[in-house]
C-alpha cells in the first residue's frame, strides 16, 4: 500500500507550495525581529519567489485557457445551431415558392381554359417507376368521379381512375398504360402518346414529306372523346422518320414534372365519352 502522503493529487502538492512560499515572503517583509538579516534572507530565498510566481502565472493561464475552451465550444454550439435553423427555413421557403409558382400557373390555366376546374394538392405518388399515378386530396365528396381529366397550368396531367371519399389515384401520361391521342401544333400530323415509365413516345401517322421538329408541341386532337382537344401533352424531342414505314416514331419530353408536380386541377364540367 502505498503511503498517504503520495496519495495527495498533484494540484494539492502545488497549492501548499504556493502557500508556504507567500507566508515565506510575509515573514521577510513584514517581521520586524527579521529586519537586520533581511537582506540575506531575501536573497536566499529569491530563487523560491521566482518558482512561485511562475506557478501562479501558469495556474492563471491554464484557467484562461479552459475558460477560453468552454467559450468556444458554447459559440460553436450555438452557430451550429443557427446555421441548422437557417438551412430548414431556407428549404421552407424554397418548398413554398415552388408550390405558390405552381398555384399562380395553375390559375392562370384556369382563366384561359374556359372550363370548371376544381384545384386539389398532390398527397401521394406511386412507389414503384412503371406505374406512374399520383393522390389528390379531392375525392367522391367533393364531386370527383372516375374518368375526369386532370391537369396542370403547364398541360395534361392524366384522369382519375379510383375515386375514394376525400381522395382519388390519377393515371399520369407517363404511366405504361396511358394512350393519348395528340397532334403536332404545326407539322399537324396525328399521333398517339404512350407513357413508357418514365418518358413518353409516340405513334405518327406518316405524312409525304413532313416531320416533326424538335421543339414542336403536341396537344390533345379530342379523337376518340377521351380527352378534350388542345391540352398540352409534351415538346417533342426527337423524332425518327423511317420512309418505308407504316407508322413513324417520336420521343416527348412531358409538359409537366411528374416527380414535382404539387397542385392539379380537375375539369367537372368534361366529361369522355362513353
Amino acid at each position: 500500500m502505498r503511503p498517504a502522503g503520495r496519495a495527495q493529487p498533484r494540484s494539492t502538492r502545488l497549492f501548499a507550495g504556493i502557500a508556504l512560499g507567500t507566508g515565506l515572503l510575509v515573514l521577510l517583509t513584514q517581521t520586524p525581529a527579521l529586519a537586520g538579516p533581511r537582506g540575506t534572507l531575501k536573497g536566499l530565498a529569491a530563487p523560491i519567489t521566482a518558482v512561485v510566481t511562475h506557478a501562479v502565472d501558469r495556474v492563471d493561464a491554464g484557467l484562461g485557457l479552459l475558460q477560453d475552451a468552454g467559450r468556444q465550444r458554447a459559440d460553436n454550439h450555438k452557430l451550429q445551431a443557427e446555421n441548422r435553423a437557417l438551412k430548414r427555413q431556407l428549404a421552407e421557403l424554397q418548398a413554398a415558392g415552388r408550390e405558390n409558382a405552381d398555384l399562380r400557373q395553375a390559375l392562370g390555366f384556369e382563366r384561359s381554359f374556359g372550363h370548371r376546374l376544381l384545384a386539389a394538392s398532390v398527397i401521394a405518388r406511386s412507389p414503384d417507376g412503371w406505374t406512374r399515378s399520383v393522390t389528390i386530396d379531392r375525392g367522391r365528396a367533393e364531386g370527383i368521379e372516375p374518368s375526369m381529366v386532370v391537369v396542370s397550368g403547364a398541360g395534361l396531367v392524366g384522369r382519375v381512375t379510383d375515386v375514394g371519399q376525400h381522395s382519388a389515384i390519377v393515371q399520369t401520361l407517363v404511366d405504361a398504360s396511358s394512350r393519348v391521342n395528340v397532334y403536332t401544333a404545326l407539322s399537324g400530323l396525328d399521333a398517339t402518346a404512350i407513357g413508357e415509365g418514365g418518358l413518353i413516345s409516340m405513334a405518327v401517322l406518316p405524312k409525304p414529306g413532313v416531320v416533326a421538329e424538335p421543339g414542336e408541341w403536341a396537344l390533345t386532337s379530342g379523337i376518340g372523346g377521351t380527352y378534350p382537344r388542345g391540352i398540352v401533352v409534351g415538346q417533342v424531342a426527337v423524332f425518327h422518320r423511317r420512309d418505308s414505314a407504316t407508322l413513324e416514331t417520336a420521343e416527348l419530353a412531358p409538359a409537366n414534372d411528374f416527380g414535382s408536380l404539387s397542385t392539379v386541377l380537375v375539369i367537372r364540367d368534361w366529361m369522355p365519352a362513353r
